[in-house]
């Protein structure tokens, strides 16, 4: 046998063990990593349902409810990067499992809050607890997935937003008509009872949960050394292109603020629509709370849907950038539309879906860009500082159509508001399209694994 042939058959030998290790971390993990974001999410956006009773129950303005309802990333903001690099040092396992246990404890409390200052004061320390729980999780991927599968990862692991605003709309209108259950009324409900999996979950990840490729045992020595060894190659590829950040560098990088600049559109549009599109879905025609509940969870299914295919059609025709670009575009231009339909629930509800569809669907793209200039500790703290600088777009949103409703009378007006800011980040995503930085691997991916399906 010739030295080719020999060569042709390892090479073939080592990507059927890439694809086999990629197939099993994807389907082990990503949904797992789901279903854990999926109860942050729902707690993290619960008070919008919440909103319809408790405002009236506790005497809050519209406005200091959107300020109460953003001040939860300010506490964000102040703990993620810390958490990040504690992760880094402690482990996933069991990091995760401790934020877990922080973020469902005090999401059930917020069910005695008394009035605006305690609720304000709650959703201030939700914040601090659930700080670095998701970057977390990015920097968790980045130690088991080669830049190739990242994307359907991603993809897999923030379907779980669209399906957690799909699943806990019709259940959070249903909690608030328990009104009277155990002595409470519905909007206490909707607290107590979505935080509780958080607690229960934590004790799921602290025993099952590996911390690496080399702790799963349902991976063998072939493919746990398979993954270790293209993800060392791909973080010696990135350093050699741009050089290992140190810490103290992280903060001062253009391209970091770049991205941080393109997410703040992101997350002021998800955040903005999160927390008021029961509010506006209300104010379209006399609907009740379980109605308004599953009229909300519309658009969020039509995300669901669509996000896996956009983001498999997206990863095909490459030049991530550009299709962030094109999403934000087509999010931006959907909510003006349903502004101009205001008056036709229908036509409005529809342009709702379209809008809501493309903007989940940019998530799993922006998330795949930060890696192709980051590394080590520098990825650590990156991660965490773009989600929380980005994430103040999660205060001022709420905050912003809060303002906006108490002043005009209307909700809708701010979906305006959240188009405006789409296309800026889509402005800077068709830019970022032309450089060579977001746009080429550092070096060449393996082989294709099977995609998730």
């Amino acid at each position: 046998m010739s030295g080719t042939d020999s060569a042709a058959q390892e090479r073939a030998a080592d990507a059927a063990v890439g694809a086999a290790a990629m197939k099993k971390a994807i389907w082990r993990l990503g949904p797992f990593l789901g279903l854990l974001y999926l109860v942050a999410y729902i707690d993290r956006n619960n008070a919008g349902f919440a909103k319809l009773e408790m405002t009236a129950a506790l005497n809050i303005t519209e406005a200091a409810f959107g300020f109460a309802a953003g001040i939860f990333f300010i506490g964000y903001l102040l703990f993620e990067v810390p958490s990040n690099l504690l992760l880094e040092k402690f482990g996933a396992r069991k990091w995760i499992a401790r934020i877990m246990i922080s973020w469902g404890i005090v999401a059930a409390l917020t069910a005695f809050v008394q009035d605006e200052t305690q609720f304000a004061i709650a959703r201030f320390i939700l914040g601090i607890a659930e700080a670095g729980f998701f970057p977390g999780v990015l920097l968790y991927l980045t130690l088991w997935f080669p830049r190739q599968y990242r994307t359907q990862v991603l993809a897999v692991f923030v379907l779980s937003n669209p399906i957690a605003n799909a699943v806990a709309a019709p259940l959070s209108g249903w909690m608030l008509e328990l009104h009277g259950l155990w002595g409470l009324d519905g909007w206490q409900l909707v607290f107590l009872l979505q935080g509780v999996p958080a607690v229960l979950l934590a004790f799921v990840v602290f025993f099952w949960l590996p911390d690496r490729p080399q702790d799963a045992r349902w991976l063998n020595p072939a493919e746990q050394r398979w993954i270790t060894d293209t993800l060392a190659a791909e973080t010696q590829a990135t350093e050699q292109r741009h050089g290992r950040l140190r810490l103290g560098e992280v903060f001062r990088n253009g391209r970091l603020w770049t991205l941080i600049v393109l997410f703040f559109g992101v997350v002021f549009g998800a955040y903005g629509l999160g927390m008021w599109l029961p509010t506006i879905v209300k104010s379209m025609g006399d609907f009740s709370n379980a109605t308004t509940g599953w009229l909300v969870a519309l658009p969020n299914l039509c995300a669901a849907l669509v996000m896996l295919p956009w983001e498999r059609a997206a990863r095909k025709q490459g030049n991530i950038p550009l299709q962030i670009g094109i999403t934000l575009s087509i999010t931006a231009l959907s909510l003006i539309a349903a502004v101009a339909a205001q008056g036709t629930p229908i036509l409005a509800l529809a342009a709702l879906c379209v809008g809501m569809s493309a903007l989940f669907s940019t998530t799993p793209l922006f998330w795949s860009l930060p890696p192709m200039v980051l590394t080590g500790t520098a990825a650590a703290a990156g991660l965490a500082f773009i989600n929380s600088v980005g994430n103040l777009a999660g205060f001022a949103g709420p905050y912003a159509i809060g303002w906006i409703s108490q002043t005009t009378g209307s909700a809708v007006w701010g979906l305006l508001l959240i188009s405006g800011l789409t296309l800026l980040g889509a402005t800077i995503a068709f830019v970022l399209s032309r450089r060579a930085d977001f746009t080429t691997a550092p070096a060449p991916a393996p082989q294709s694994a099977p995609a998730a399906r």
